[in-house]
């Protein structure tokens, strides 16, 4: 016990905020949490996204999202993949959102449109 809490008191001293949950909550958190942004950041550094001088706040905000998830080692990424049962599931609802929208994007445009074929 005394050696948990030397190393919880190195958290608290810098300033952590501990708080007291169970295995499962923790990886439903992460989950829809860290991973979803890593995964989202790792998606959009794909499509080689640069600053324009026409940049919104938002668009300003996408790149920085692109630029600390990509800054952190893939191996971290795949181990919050990896170690984590949920984040499959993340994988599929982000997959099932894109279609989505996407089907919205469709419908407003209607039988011609040339994104029929992305489904």
């Amino acid at each position: 016990m005394d050696r948990m809490e030397r190393f919880l008191s190195i958290w608290e001293e810098e300033g952590c905020n501990m708080i007291s949950m169970s295995c499962k909550s923790h990886d439903e958190y992460t989950a829809s949490s860290q991973f979803i942004t890593h995964l989202v950041g790792r998606v959009l550094g794909e499509q080689g996204l640069e600053a324009t001088p026409i940049d919104t706040k938002g668009f300003q905000s996408v790149l920085r999202l692109i630029e600390t998830t990509t800054a952190d080692s893939f191996d971290l990424f795949y181990g919050l993949y990896k170690y984590n049962q949920n984040s499959k599931d993340i994988i599929v609802k982000l997959k099932e959102s894109l279609g989505d929208v996407v089907n919205k994007l469709v419908e407003k445009e209607g039988s011609d449109s040339e994104l029929k074929s992305c489904l």
